[in-house]
C-alpha cells in the first residue's frame, strides 16, 4: 500500500509550513518540503508517487 502523508506545521512565529512523506507498506520512501501551500505540498507529493513508483497512492491523508 502506498500512502501519501500531507502535514501542516505551524511555527512559533507564526508561519506555516507544508510538508509531505510517502510510505510503502509501512516504509517511508520519500518526504519533501517544506511548501507554501498546501496544494504545492500535495503536487510535489503526487508527482514523486507518479515519477518515481509509477503509481498513485492507495491513501492520502491530510494531518
Amino acid at each position: 500500500m502506498i500512502e501519501l502523508y500531507l502535514e501542516r506545521w505551524m511555527r512559533f512565529d507564526g508561519c506555516t509550513d507544508h510538508r509531505w512523506s510517502v510510505w510503502h507498506d509501512g516504509r517511508q520512501v520519500g518526504m519533501g518540503g517544506p511548501h507554501p501551500s498546501a496544494a504545492t505540498a500535495e503536487g510535489e507529493g503526487l508527482a514523486f508517487c507518479r515519477e518515481r513508483l509509477l503509481t498513485e497512492p492507495d491513501r492520502i491523508s491530510r494531518l
